[in-house]
């Protein structure tokens, strides 16, 4: 089986929904799919469309209820990321004996590749492998290791608990939290200082790809070829930043993408009810970005299949 692990709440349980079942579209073994979903509490109508959706593709899911009053995160200052951002921490913890390896998805992702290709890297005995997070030239010279970011990860399980991962990162989460920027991403960079497997950038493609393709980004001139083809055909998308695709006024090329595959769960969203409800000084701020959005728009090649 392919162990793939989200961690979700009610607010995100939609979203959630179109990682997996974009993932299950564009693979040629939704079969061998096993979800485990942790959770802080999901309503019961939430678990069965969930359920639902993803039995329709012959897939499994497992829904874990993490009870956190064992954990004191009294010093933990999570900001717009909540709690059900660091269970990945835990699963080590919730996630059953039997599984030995897992791909953690964040719930803004559309899955466009194969995760079994994801599936069958070799870590090389790293605990676990990730994509570098792209940023700024000046962010990046004031990174001291190759800062990798935590939406996509694929993880050995035992080397995980062997290297106690989970435990480090929440302890070292707890004392700095109201200093780190990205808590869970943080923790782990730190716990880990660049001691993970690298995986190619189409694997969790990132929004500023697009500037670091166009602006040239000095740190990744010997990358160029691998940027671009993440661009032009990326195996996971990554929504990264405050403003998501289901928001009115992202700005993302490939909003719509995600918003056609949302018609394949039970929380379909409406794009032309989207766009209605921007003011009309959004309106006019989004038609102005236009041109830059159709522009890297038809920089990918996807073709979803028949």
């Amino acid at each position: 089986m392919i162990n793939i692990l989200l961690c979700s709440d009610e607010n995100y349980a939609a979203y959630s929904s179109i990682v997996m079942i974009s993932s299950l579209i564009n693979t040629t073994c939704p079969e061998k799919f096993s979800f485990y979903l942790l959770t802080p509490g999901l309503k019961k109508e939430t678990k069965n469309k969930l359920y639902k959706a993803v039995q329709y593709y012959s897939a499994q899911l497992k829904i874990i209820e993490v009870d956190n009053s064992n954990l004191s995160y009294s010093n933990m200052e999570l900001g717009r990321f909540g709690l059900s951002s660091i269970l990945r921490l835990l699963m080590h913890i919730h996630l059953p004996p039997k599984v030995k390896r897992v791909i953690y998805l964040d719930s803004d992702l559309l899955i466009l590749g194969d995760l079994e290709e994801l599936w069958k890297k070799n870590l090389d005995n790293f605990a676990l492998g990730a994509v570098t997070d792209l940023c700024s030239p000046e962010t990046f010279i004031k990174r001291n290791s190759n800062y990798f970011n935590s939406g996509v990860l694929l993880i050995d399980l035992i080397k995980w608990k062997e290297d106690q991962i989970g435990e480090l990162s929440l302890s070292y989460l707890n004392k700095n939290s109201d200093i780190l920027k990205y808590p869970d991403q943080d923790a782990l960079n730190y716990i880990l200082r660049d001691n993970f497997f690298p995986i190619d950038l189409s694997w969790n493609f990132q929004p500023t790809s697009y500037s670091a393709y166009e602006k040239s980004f000095h740190y990744l001139d010997s990358r160029k070829d691998e940027l671009y083809q993440s661009i032009r055909k990326p195996n996971i998308v990554h929504f990264i930043g405050a403003l998501k695709p289901w928001h009115a006024n992202c700005t993302h090329p490939l909003q719509e993408l995600f918003i056609d595959f949302s018609k394949n769960t039970p929380w379909p969203i409406n794009i032309k009810e989207l766009r209605a409800s921007l003011s009309i000084f959004q309106k006019i701020k989004f038609f102005l970005k236009q041109n830059k959005i159709k522009r890297r728009k038809i920089m990918c090649d996807y073709q979803r299949p028949i």
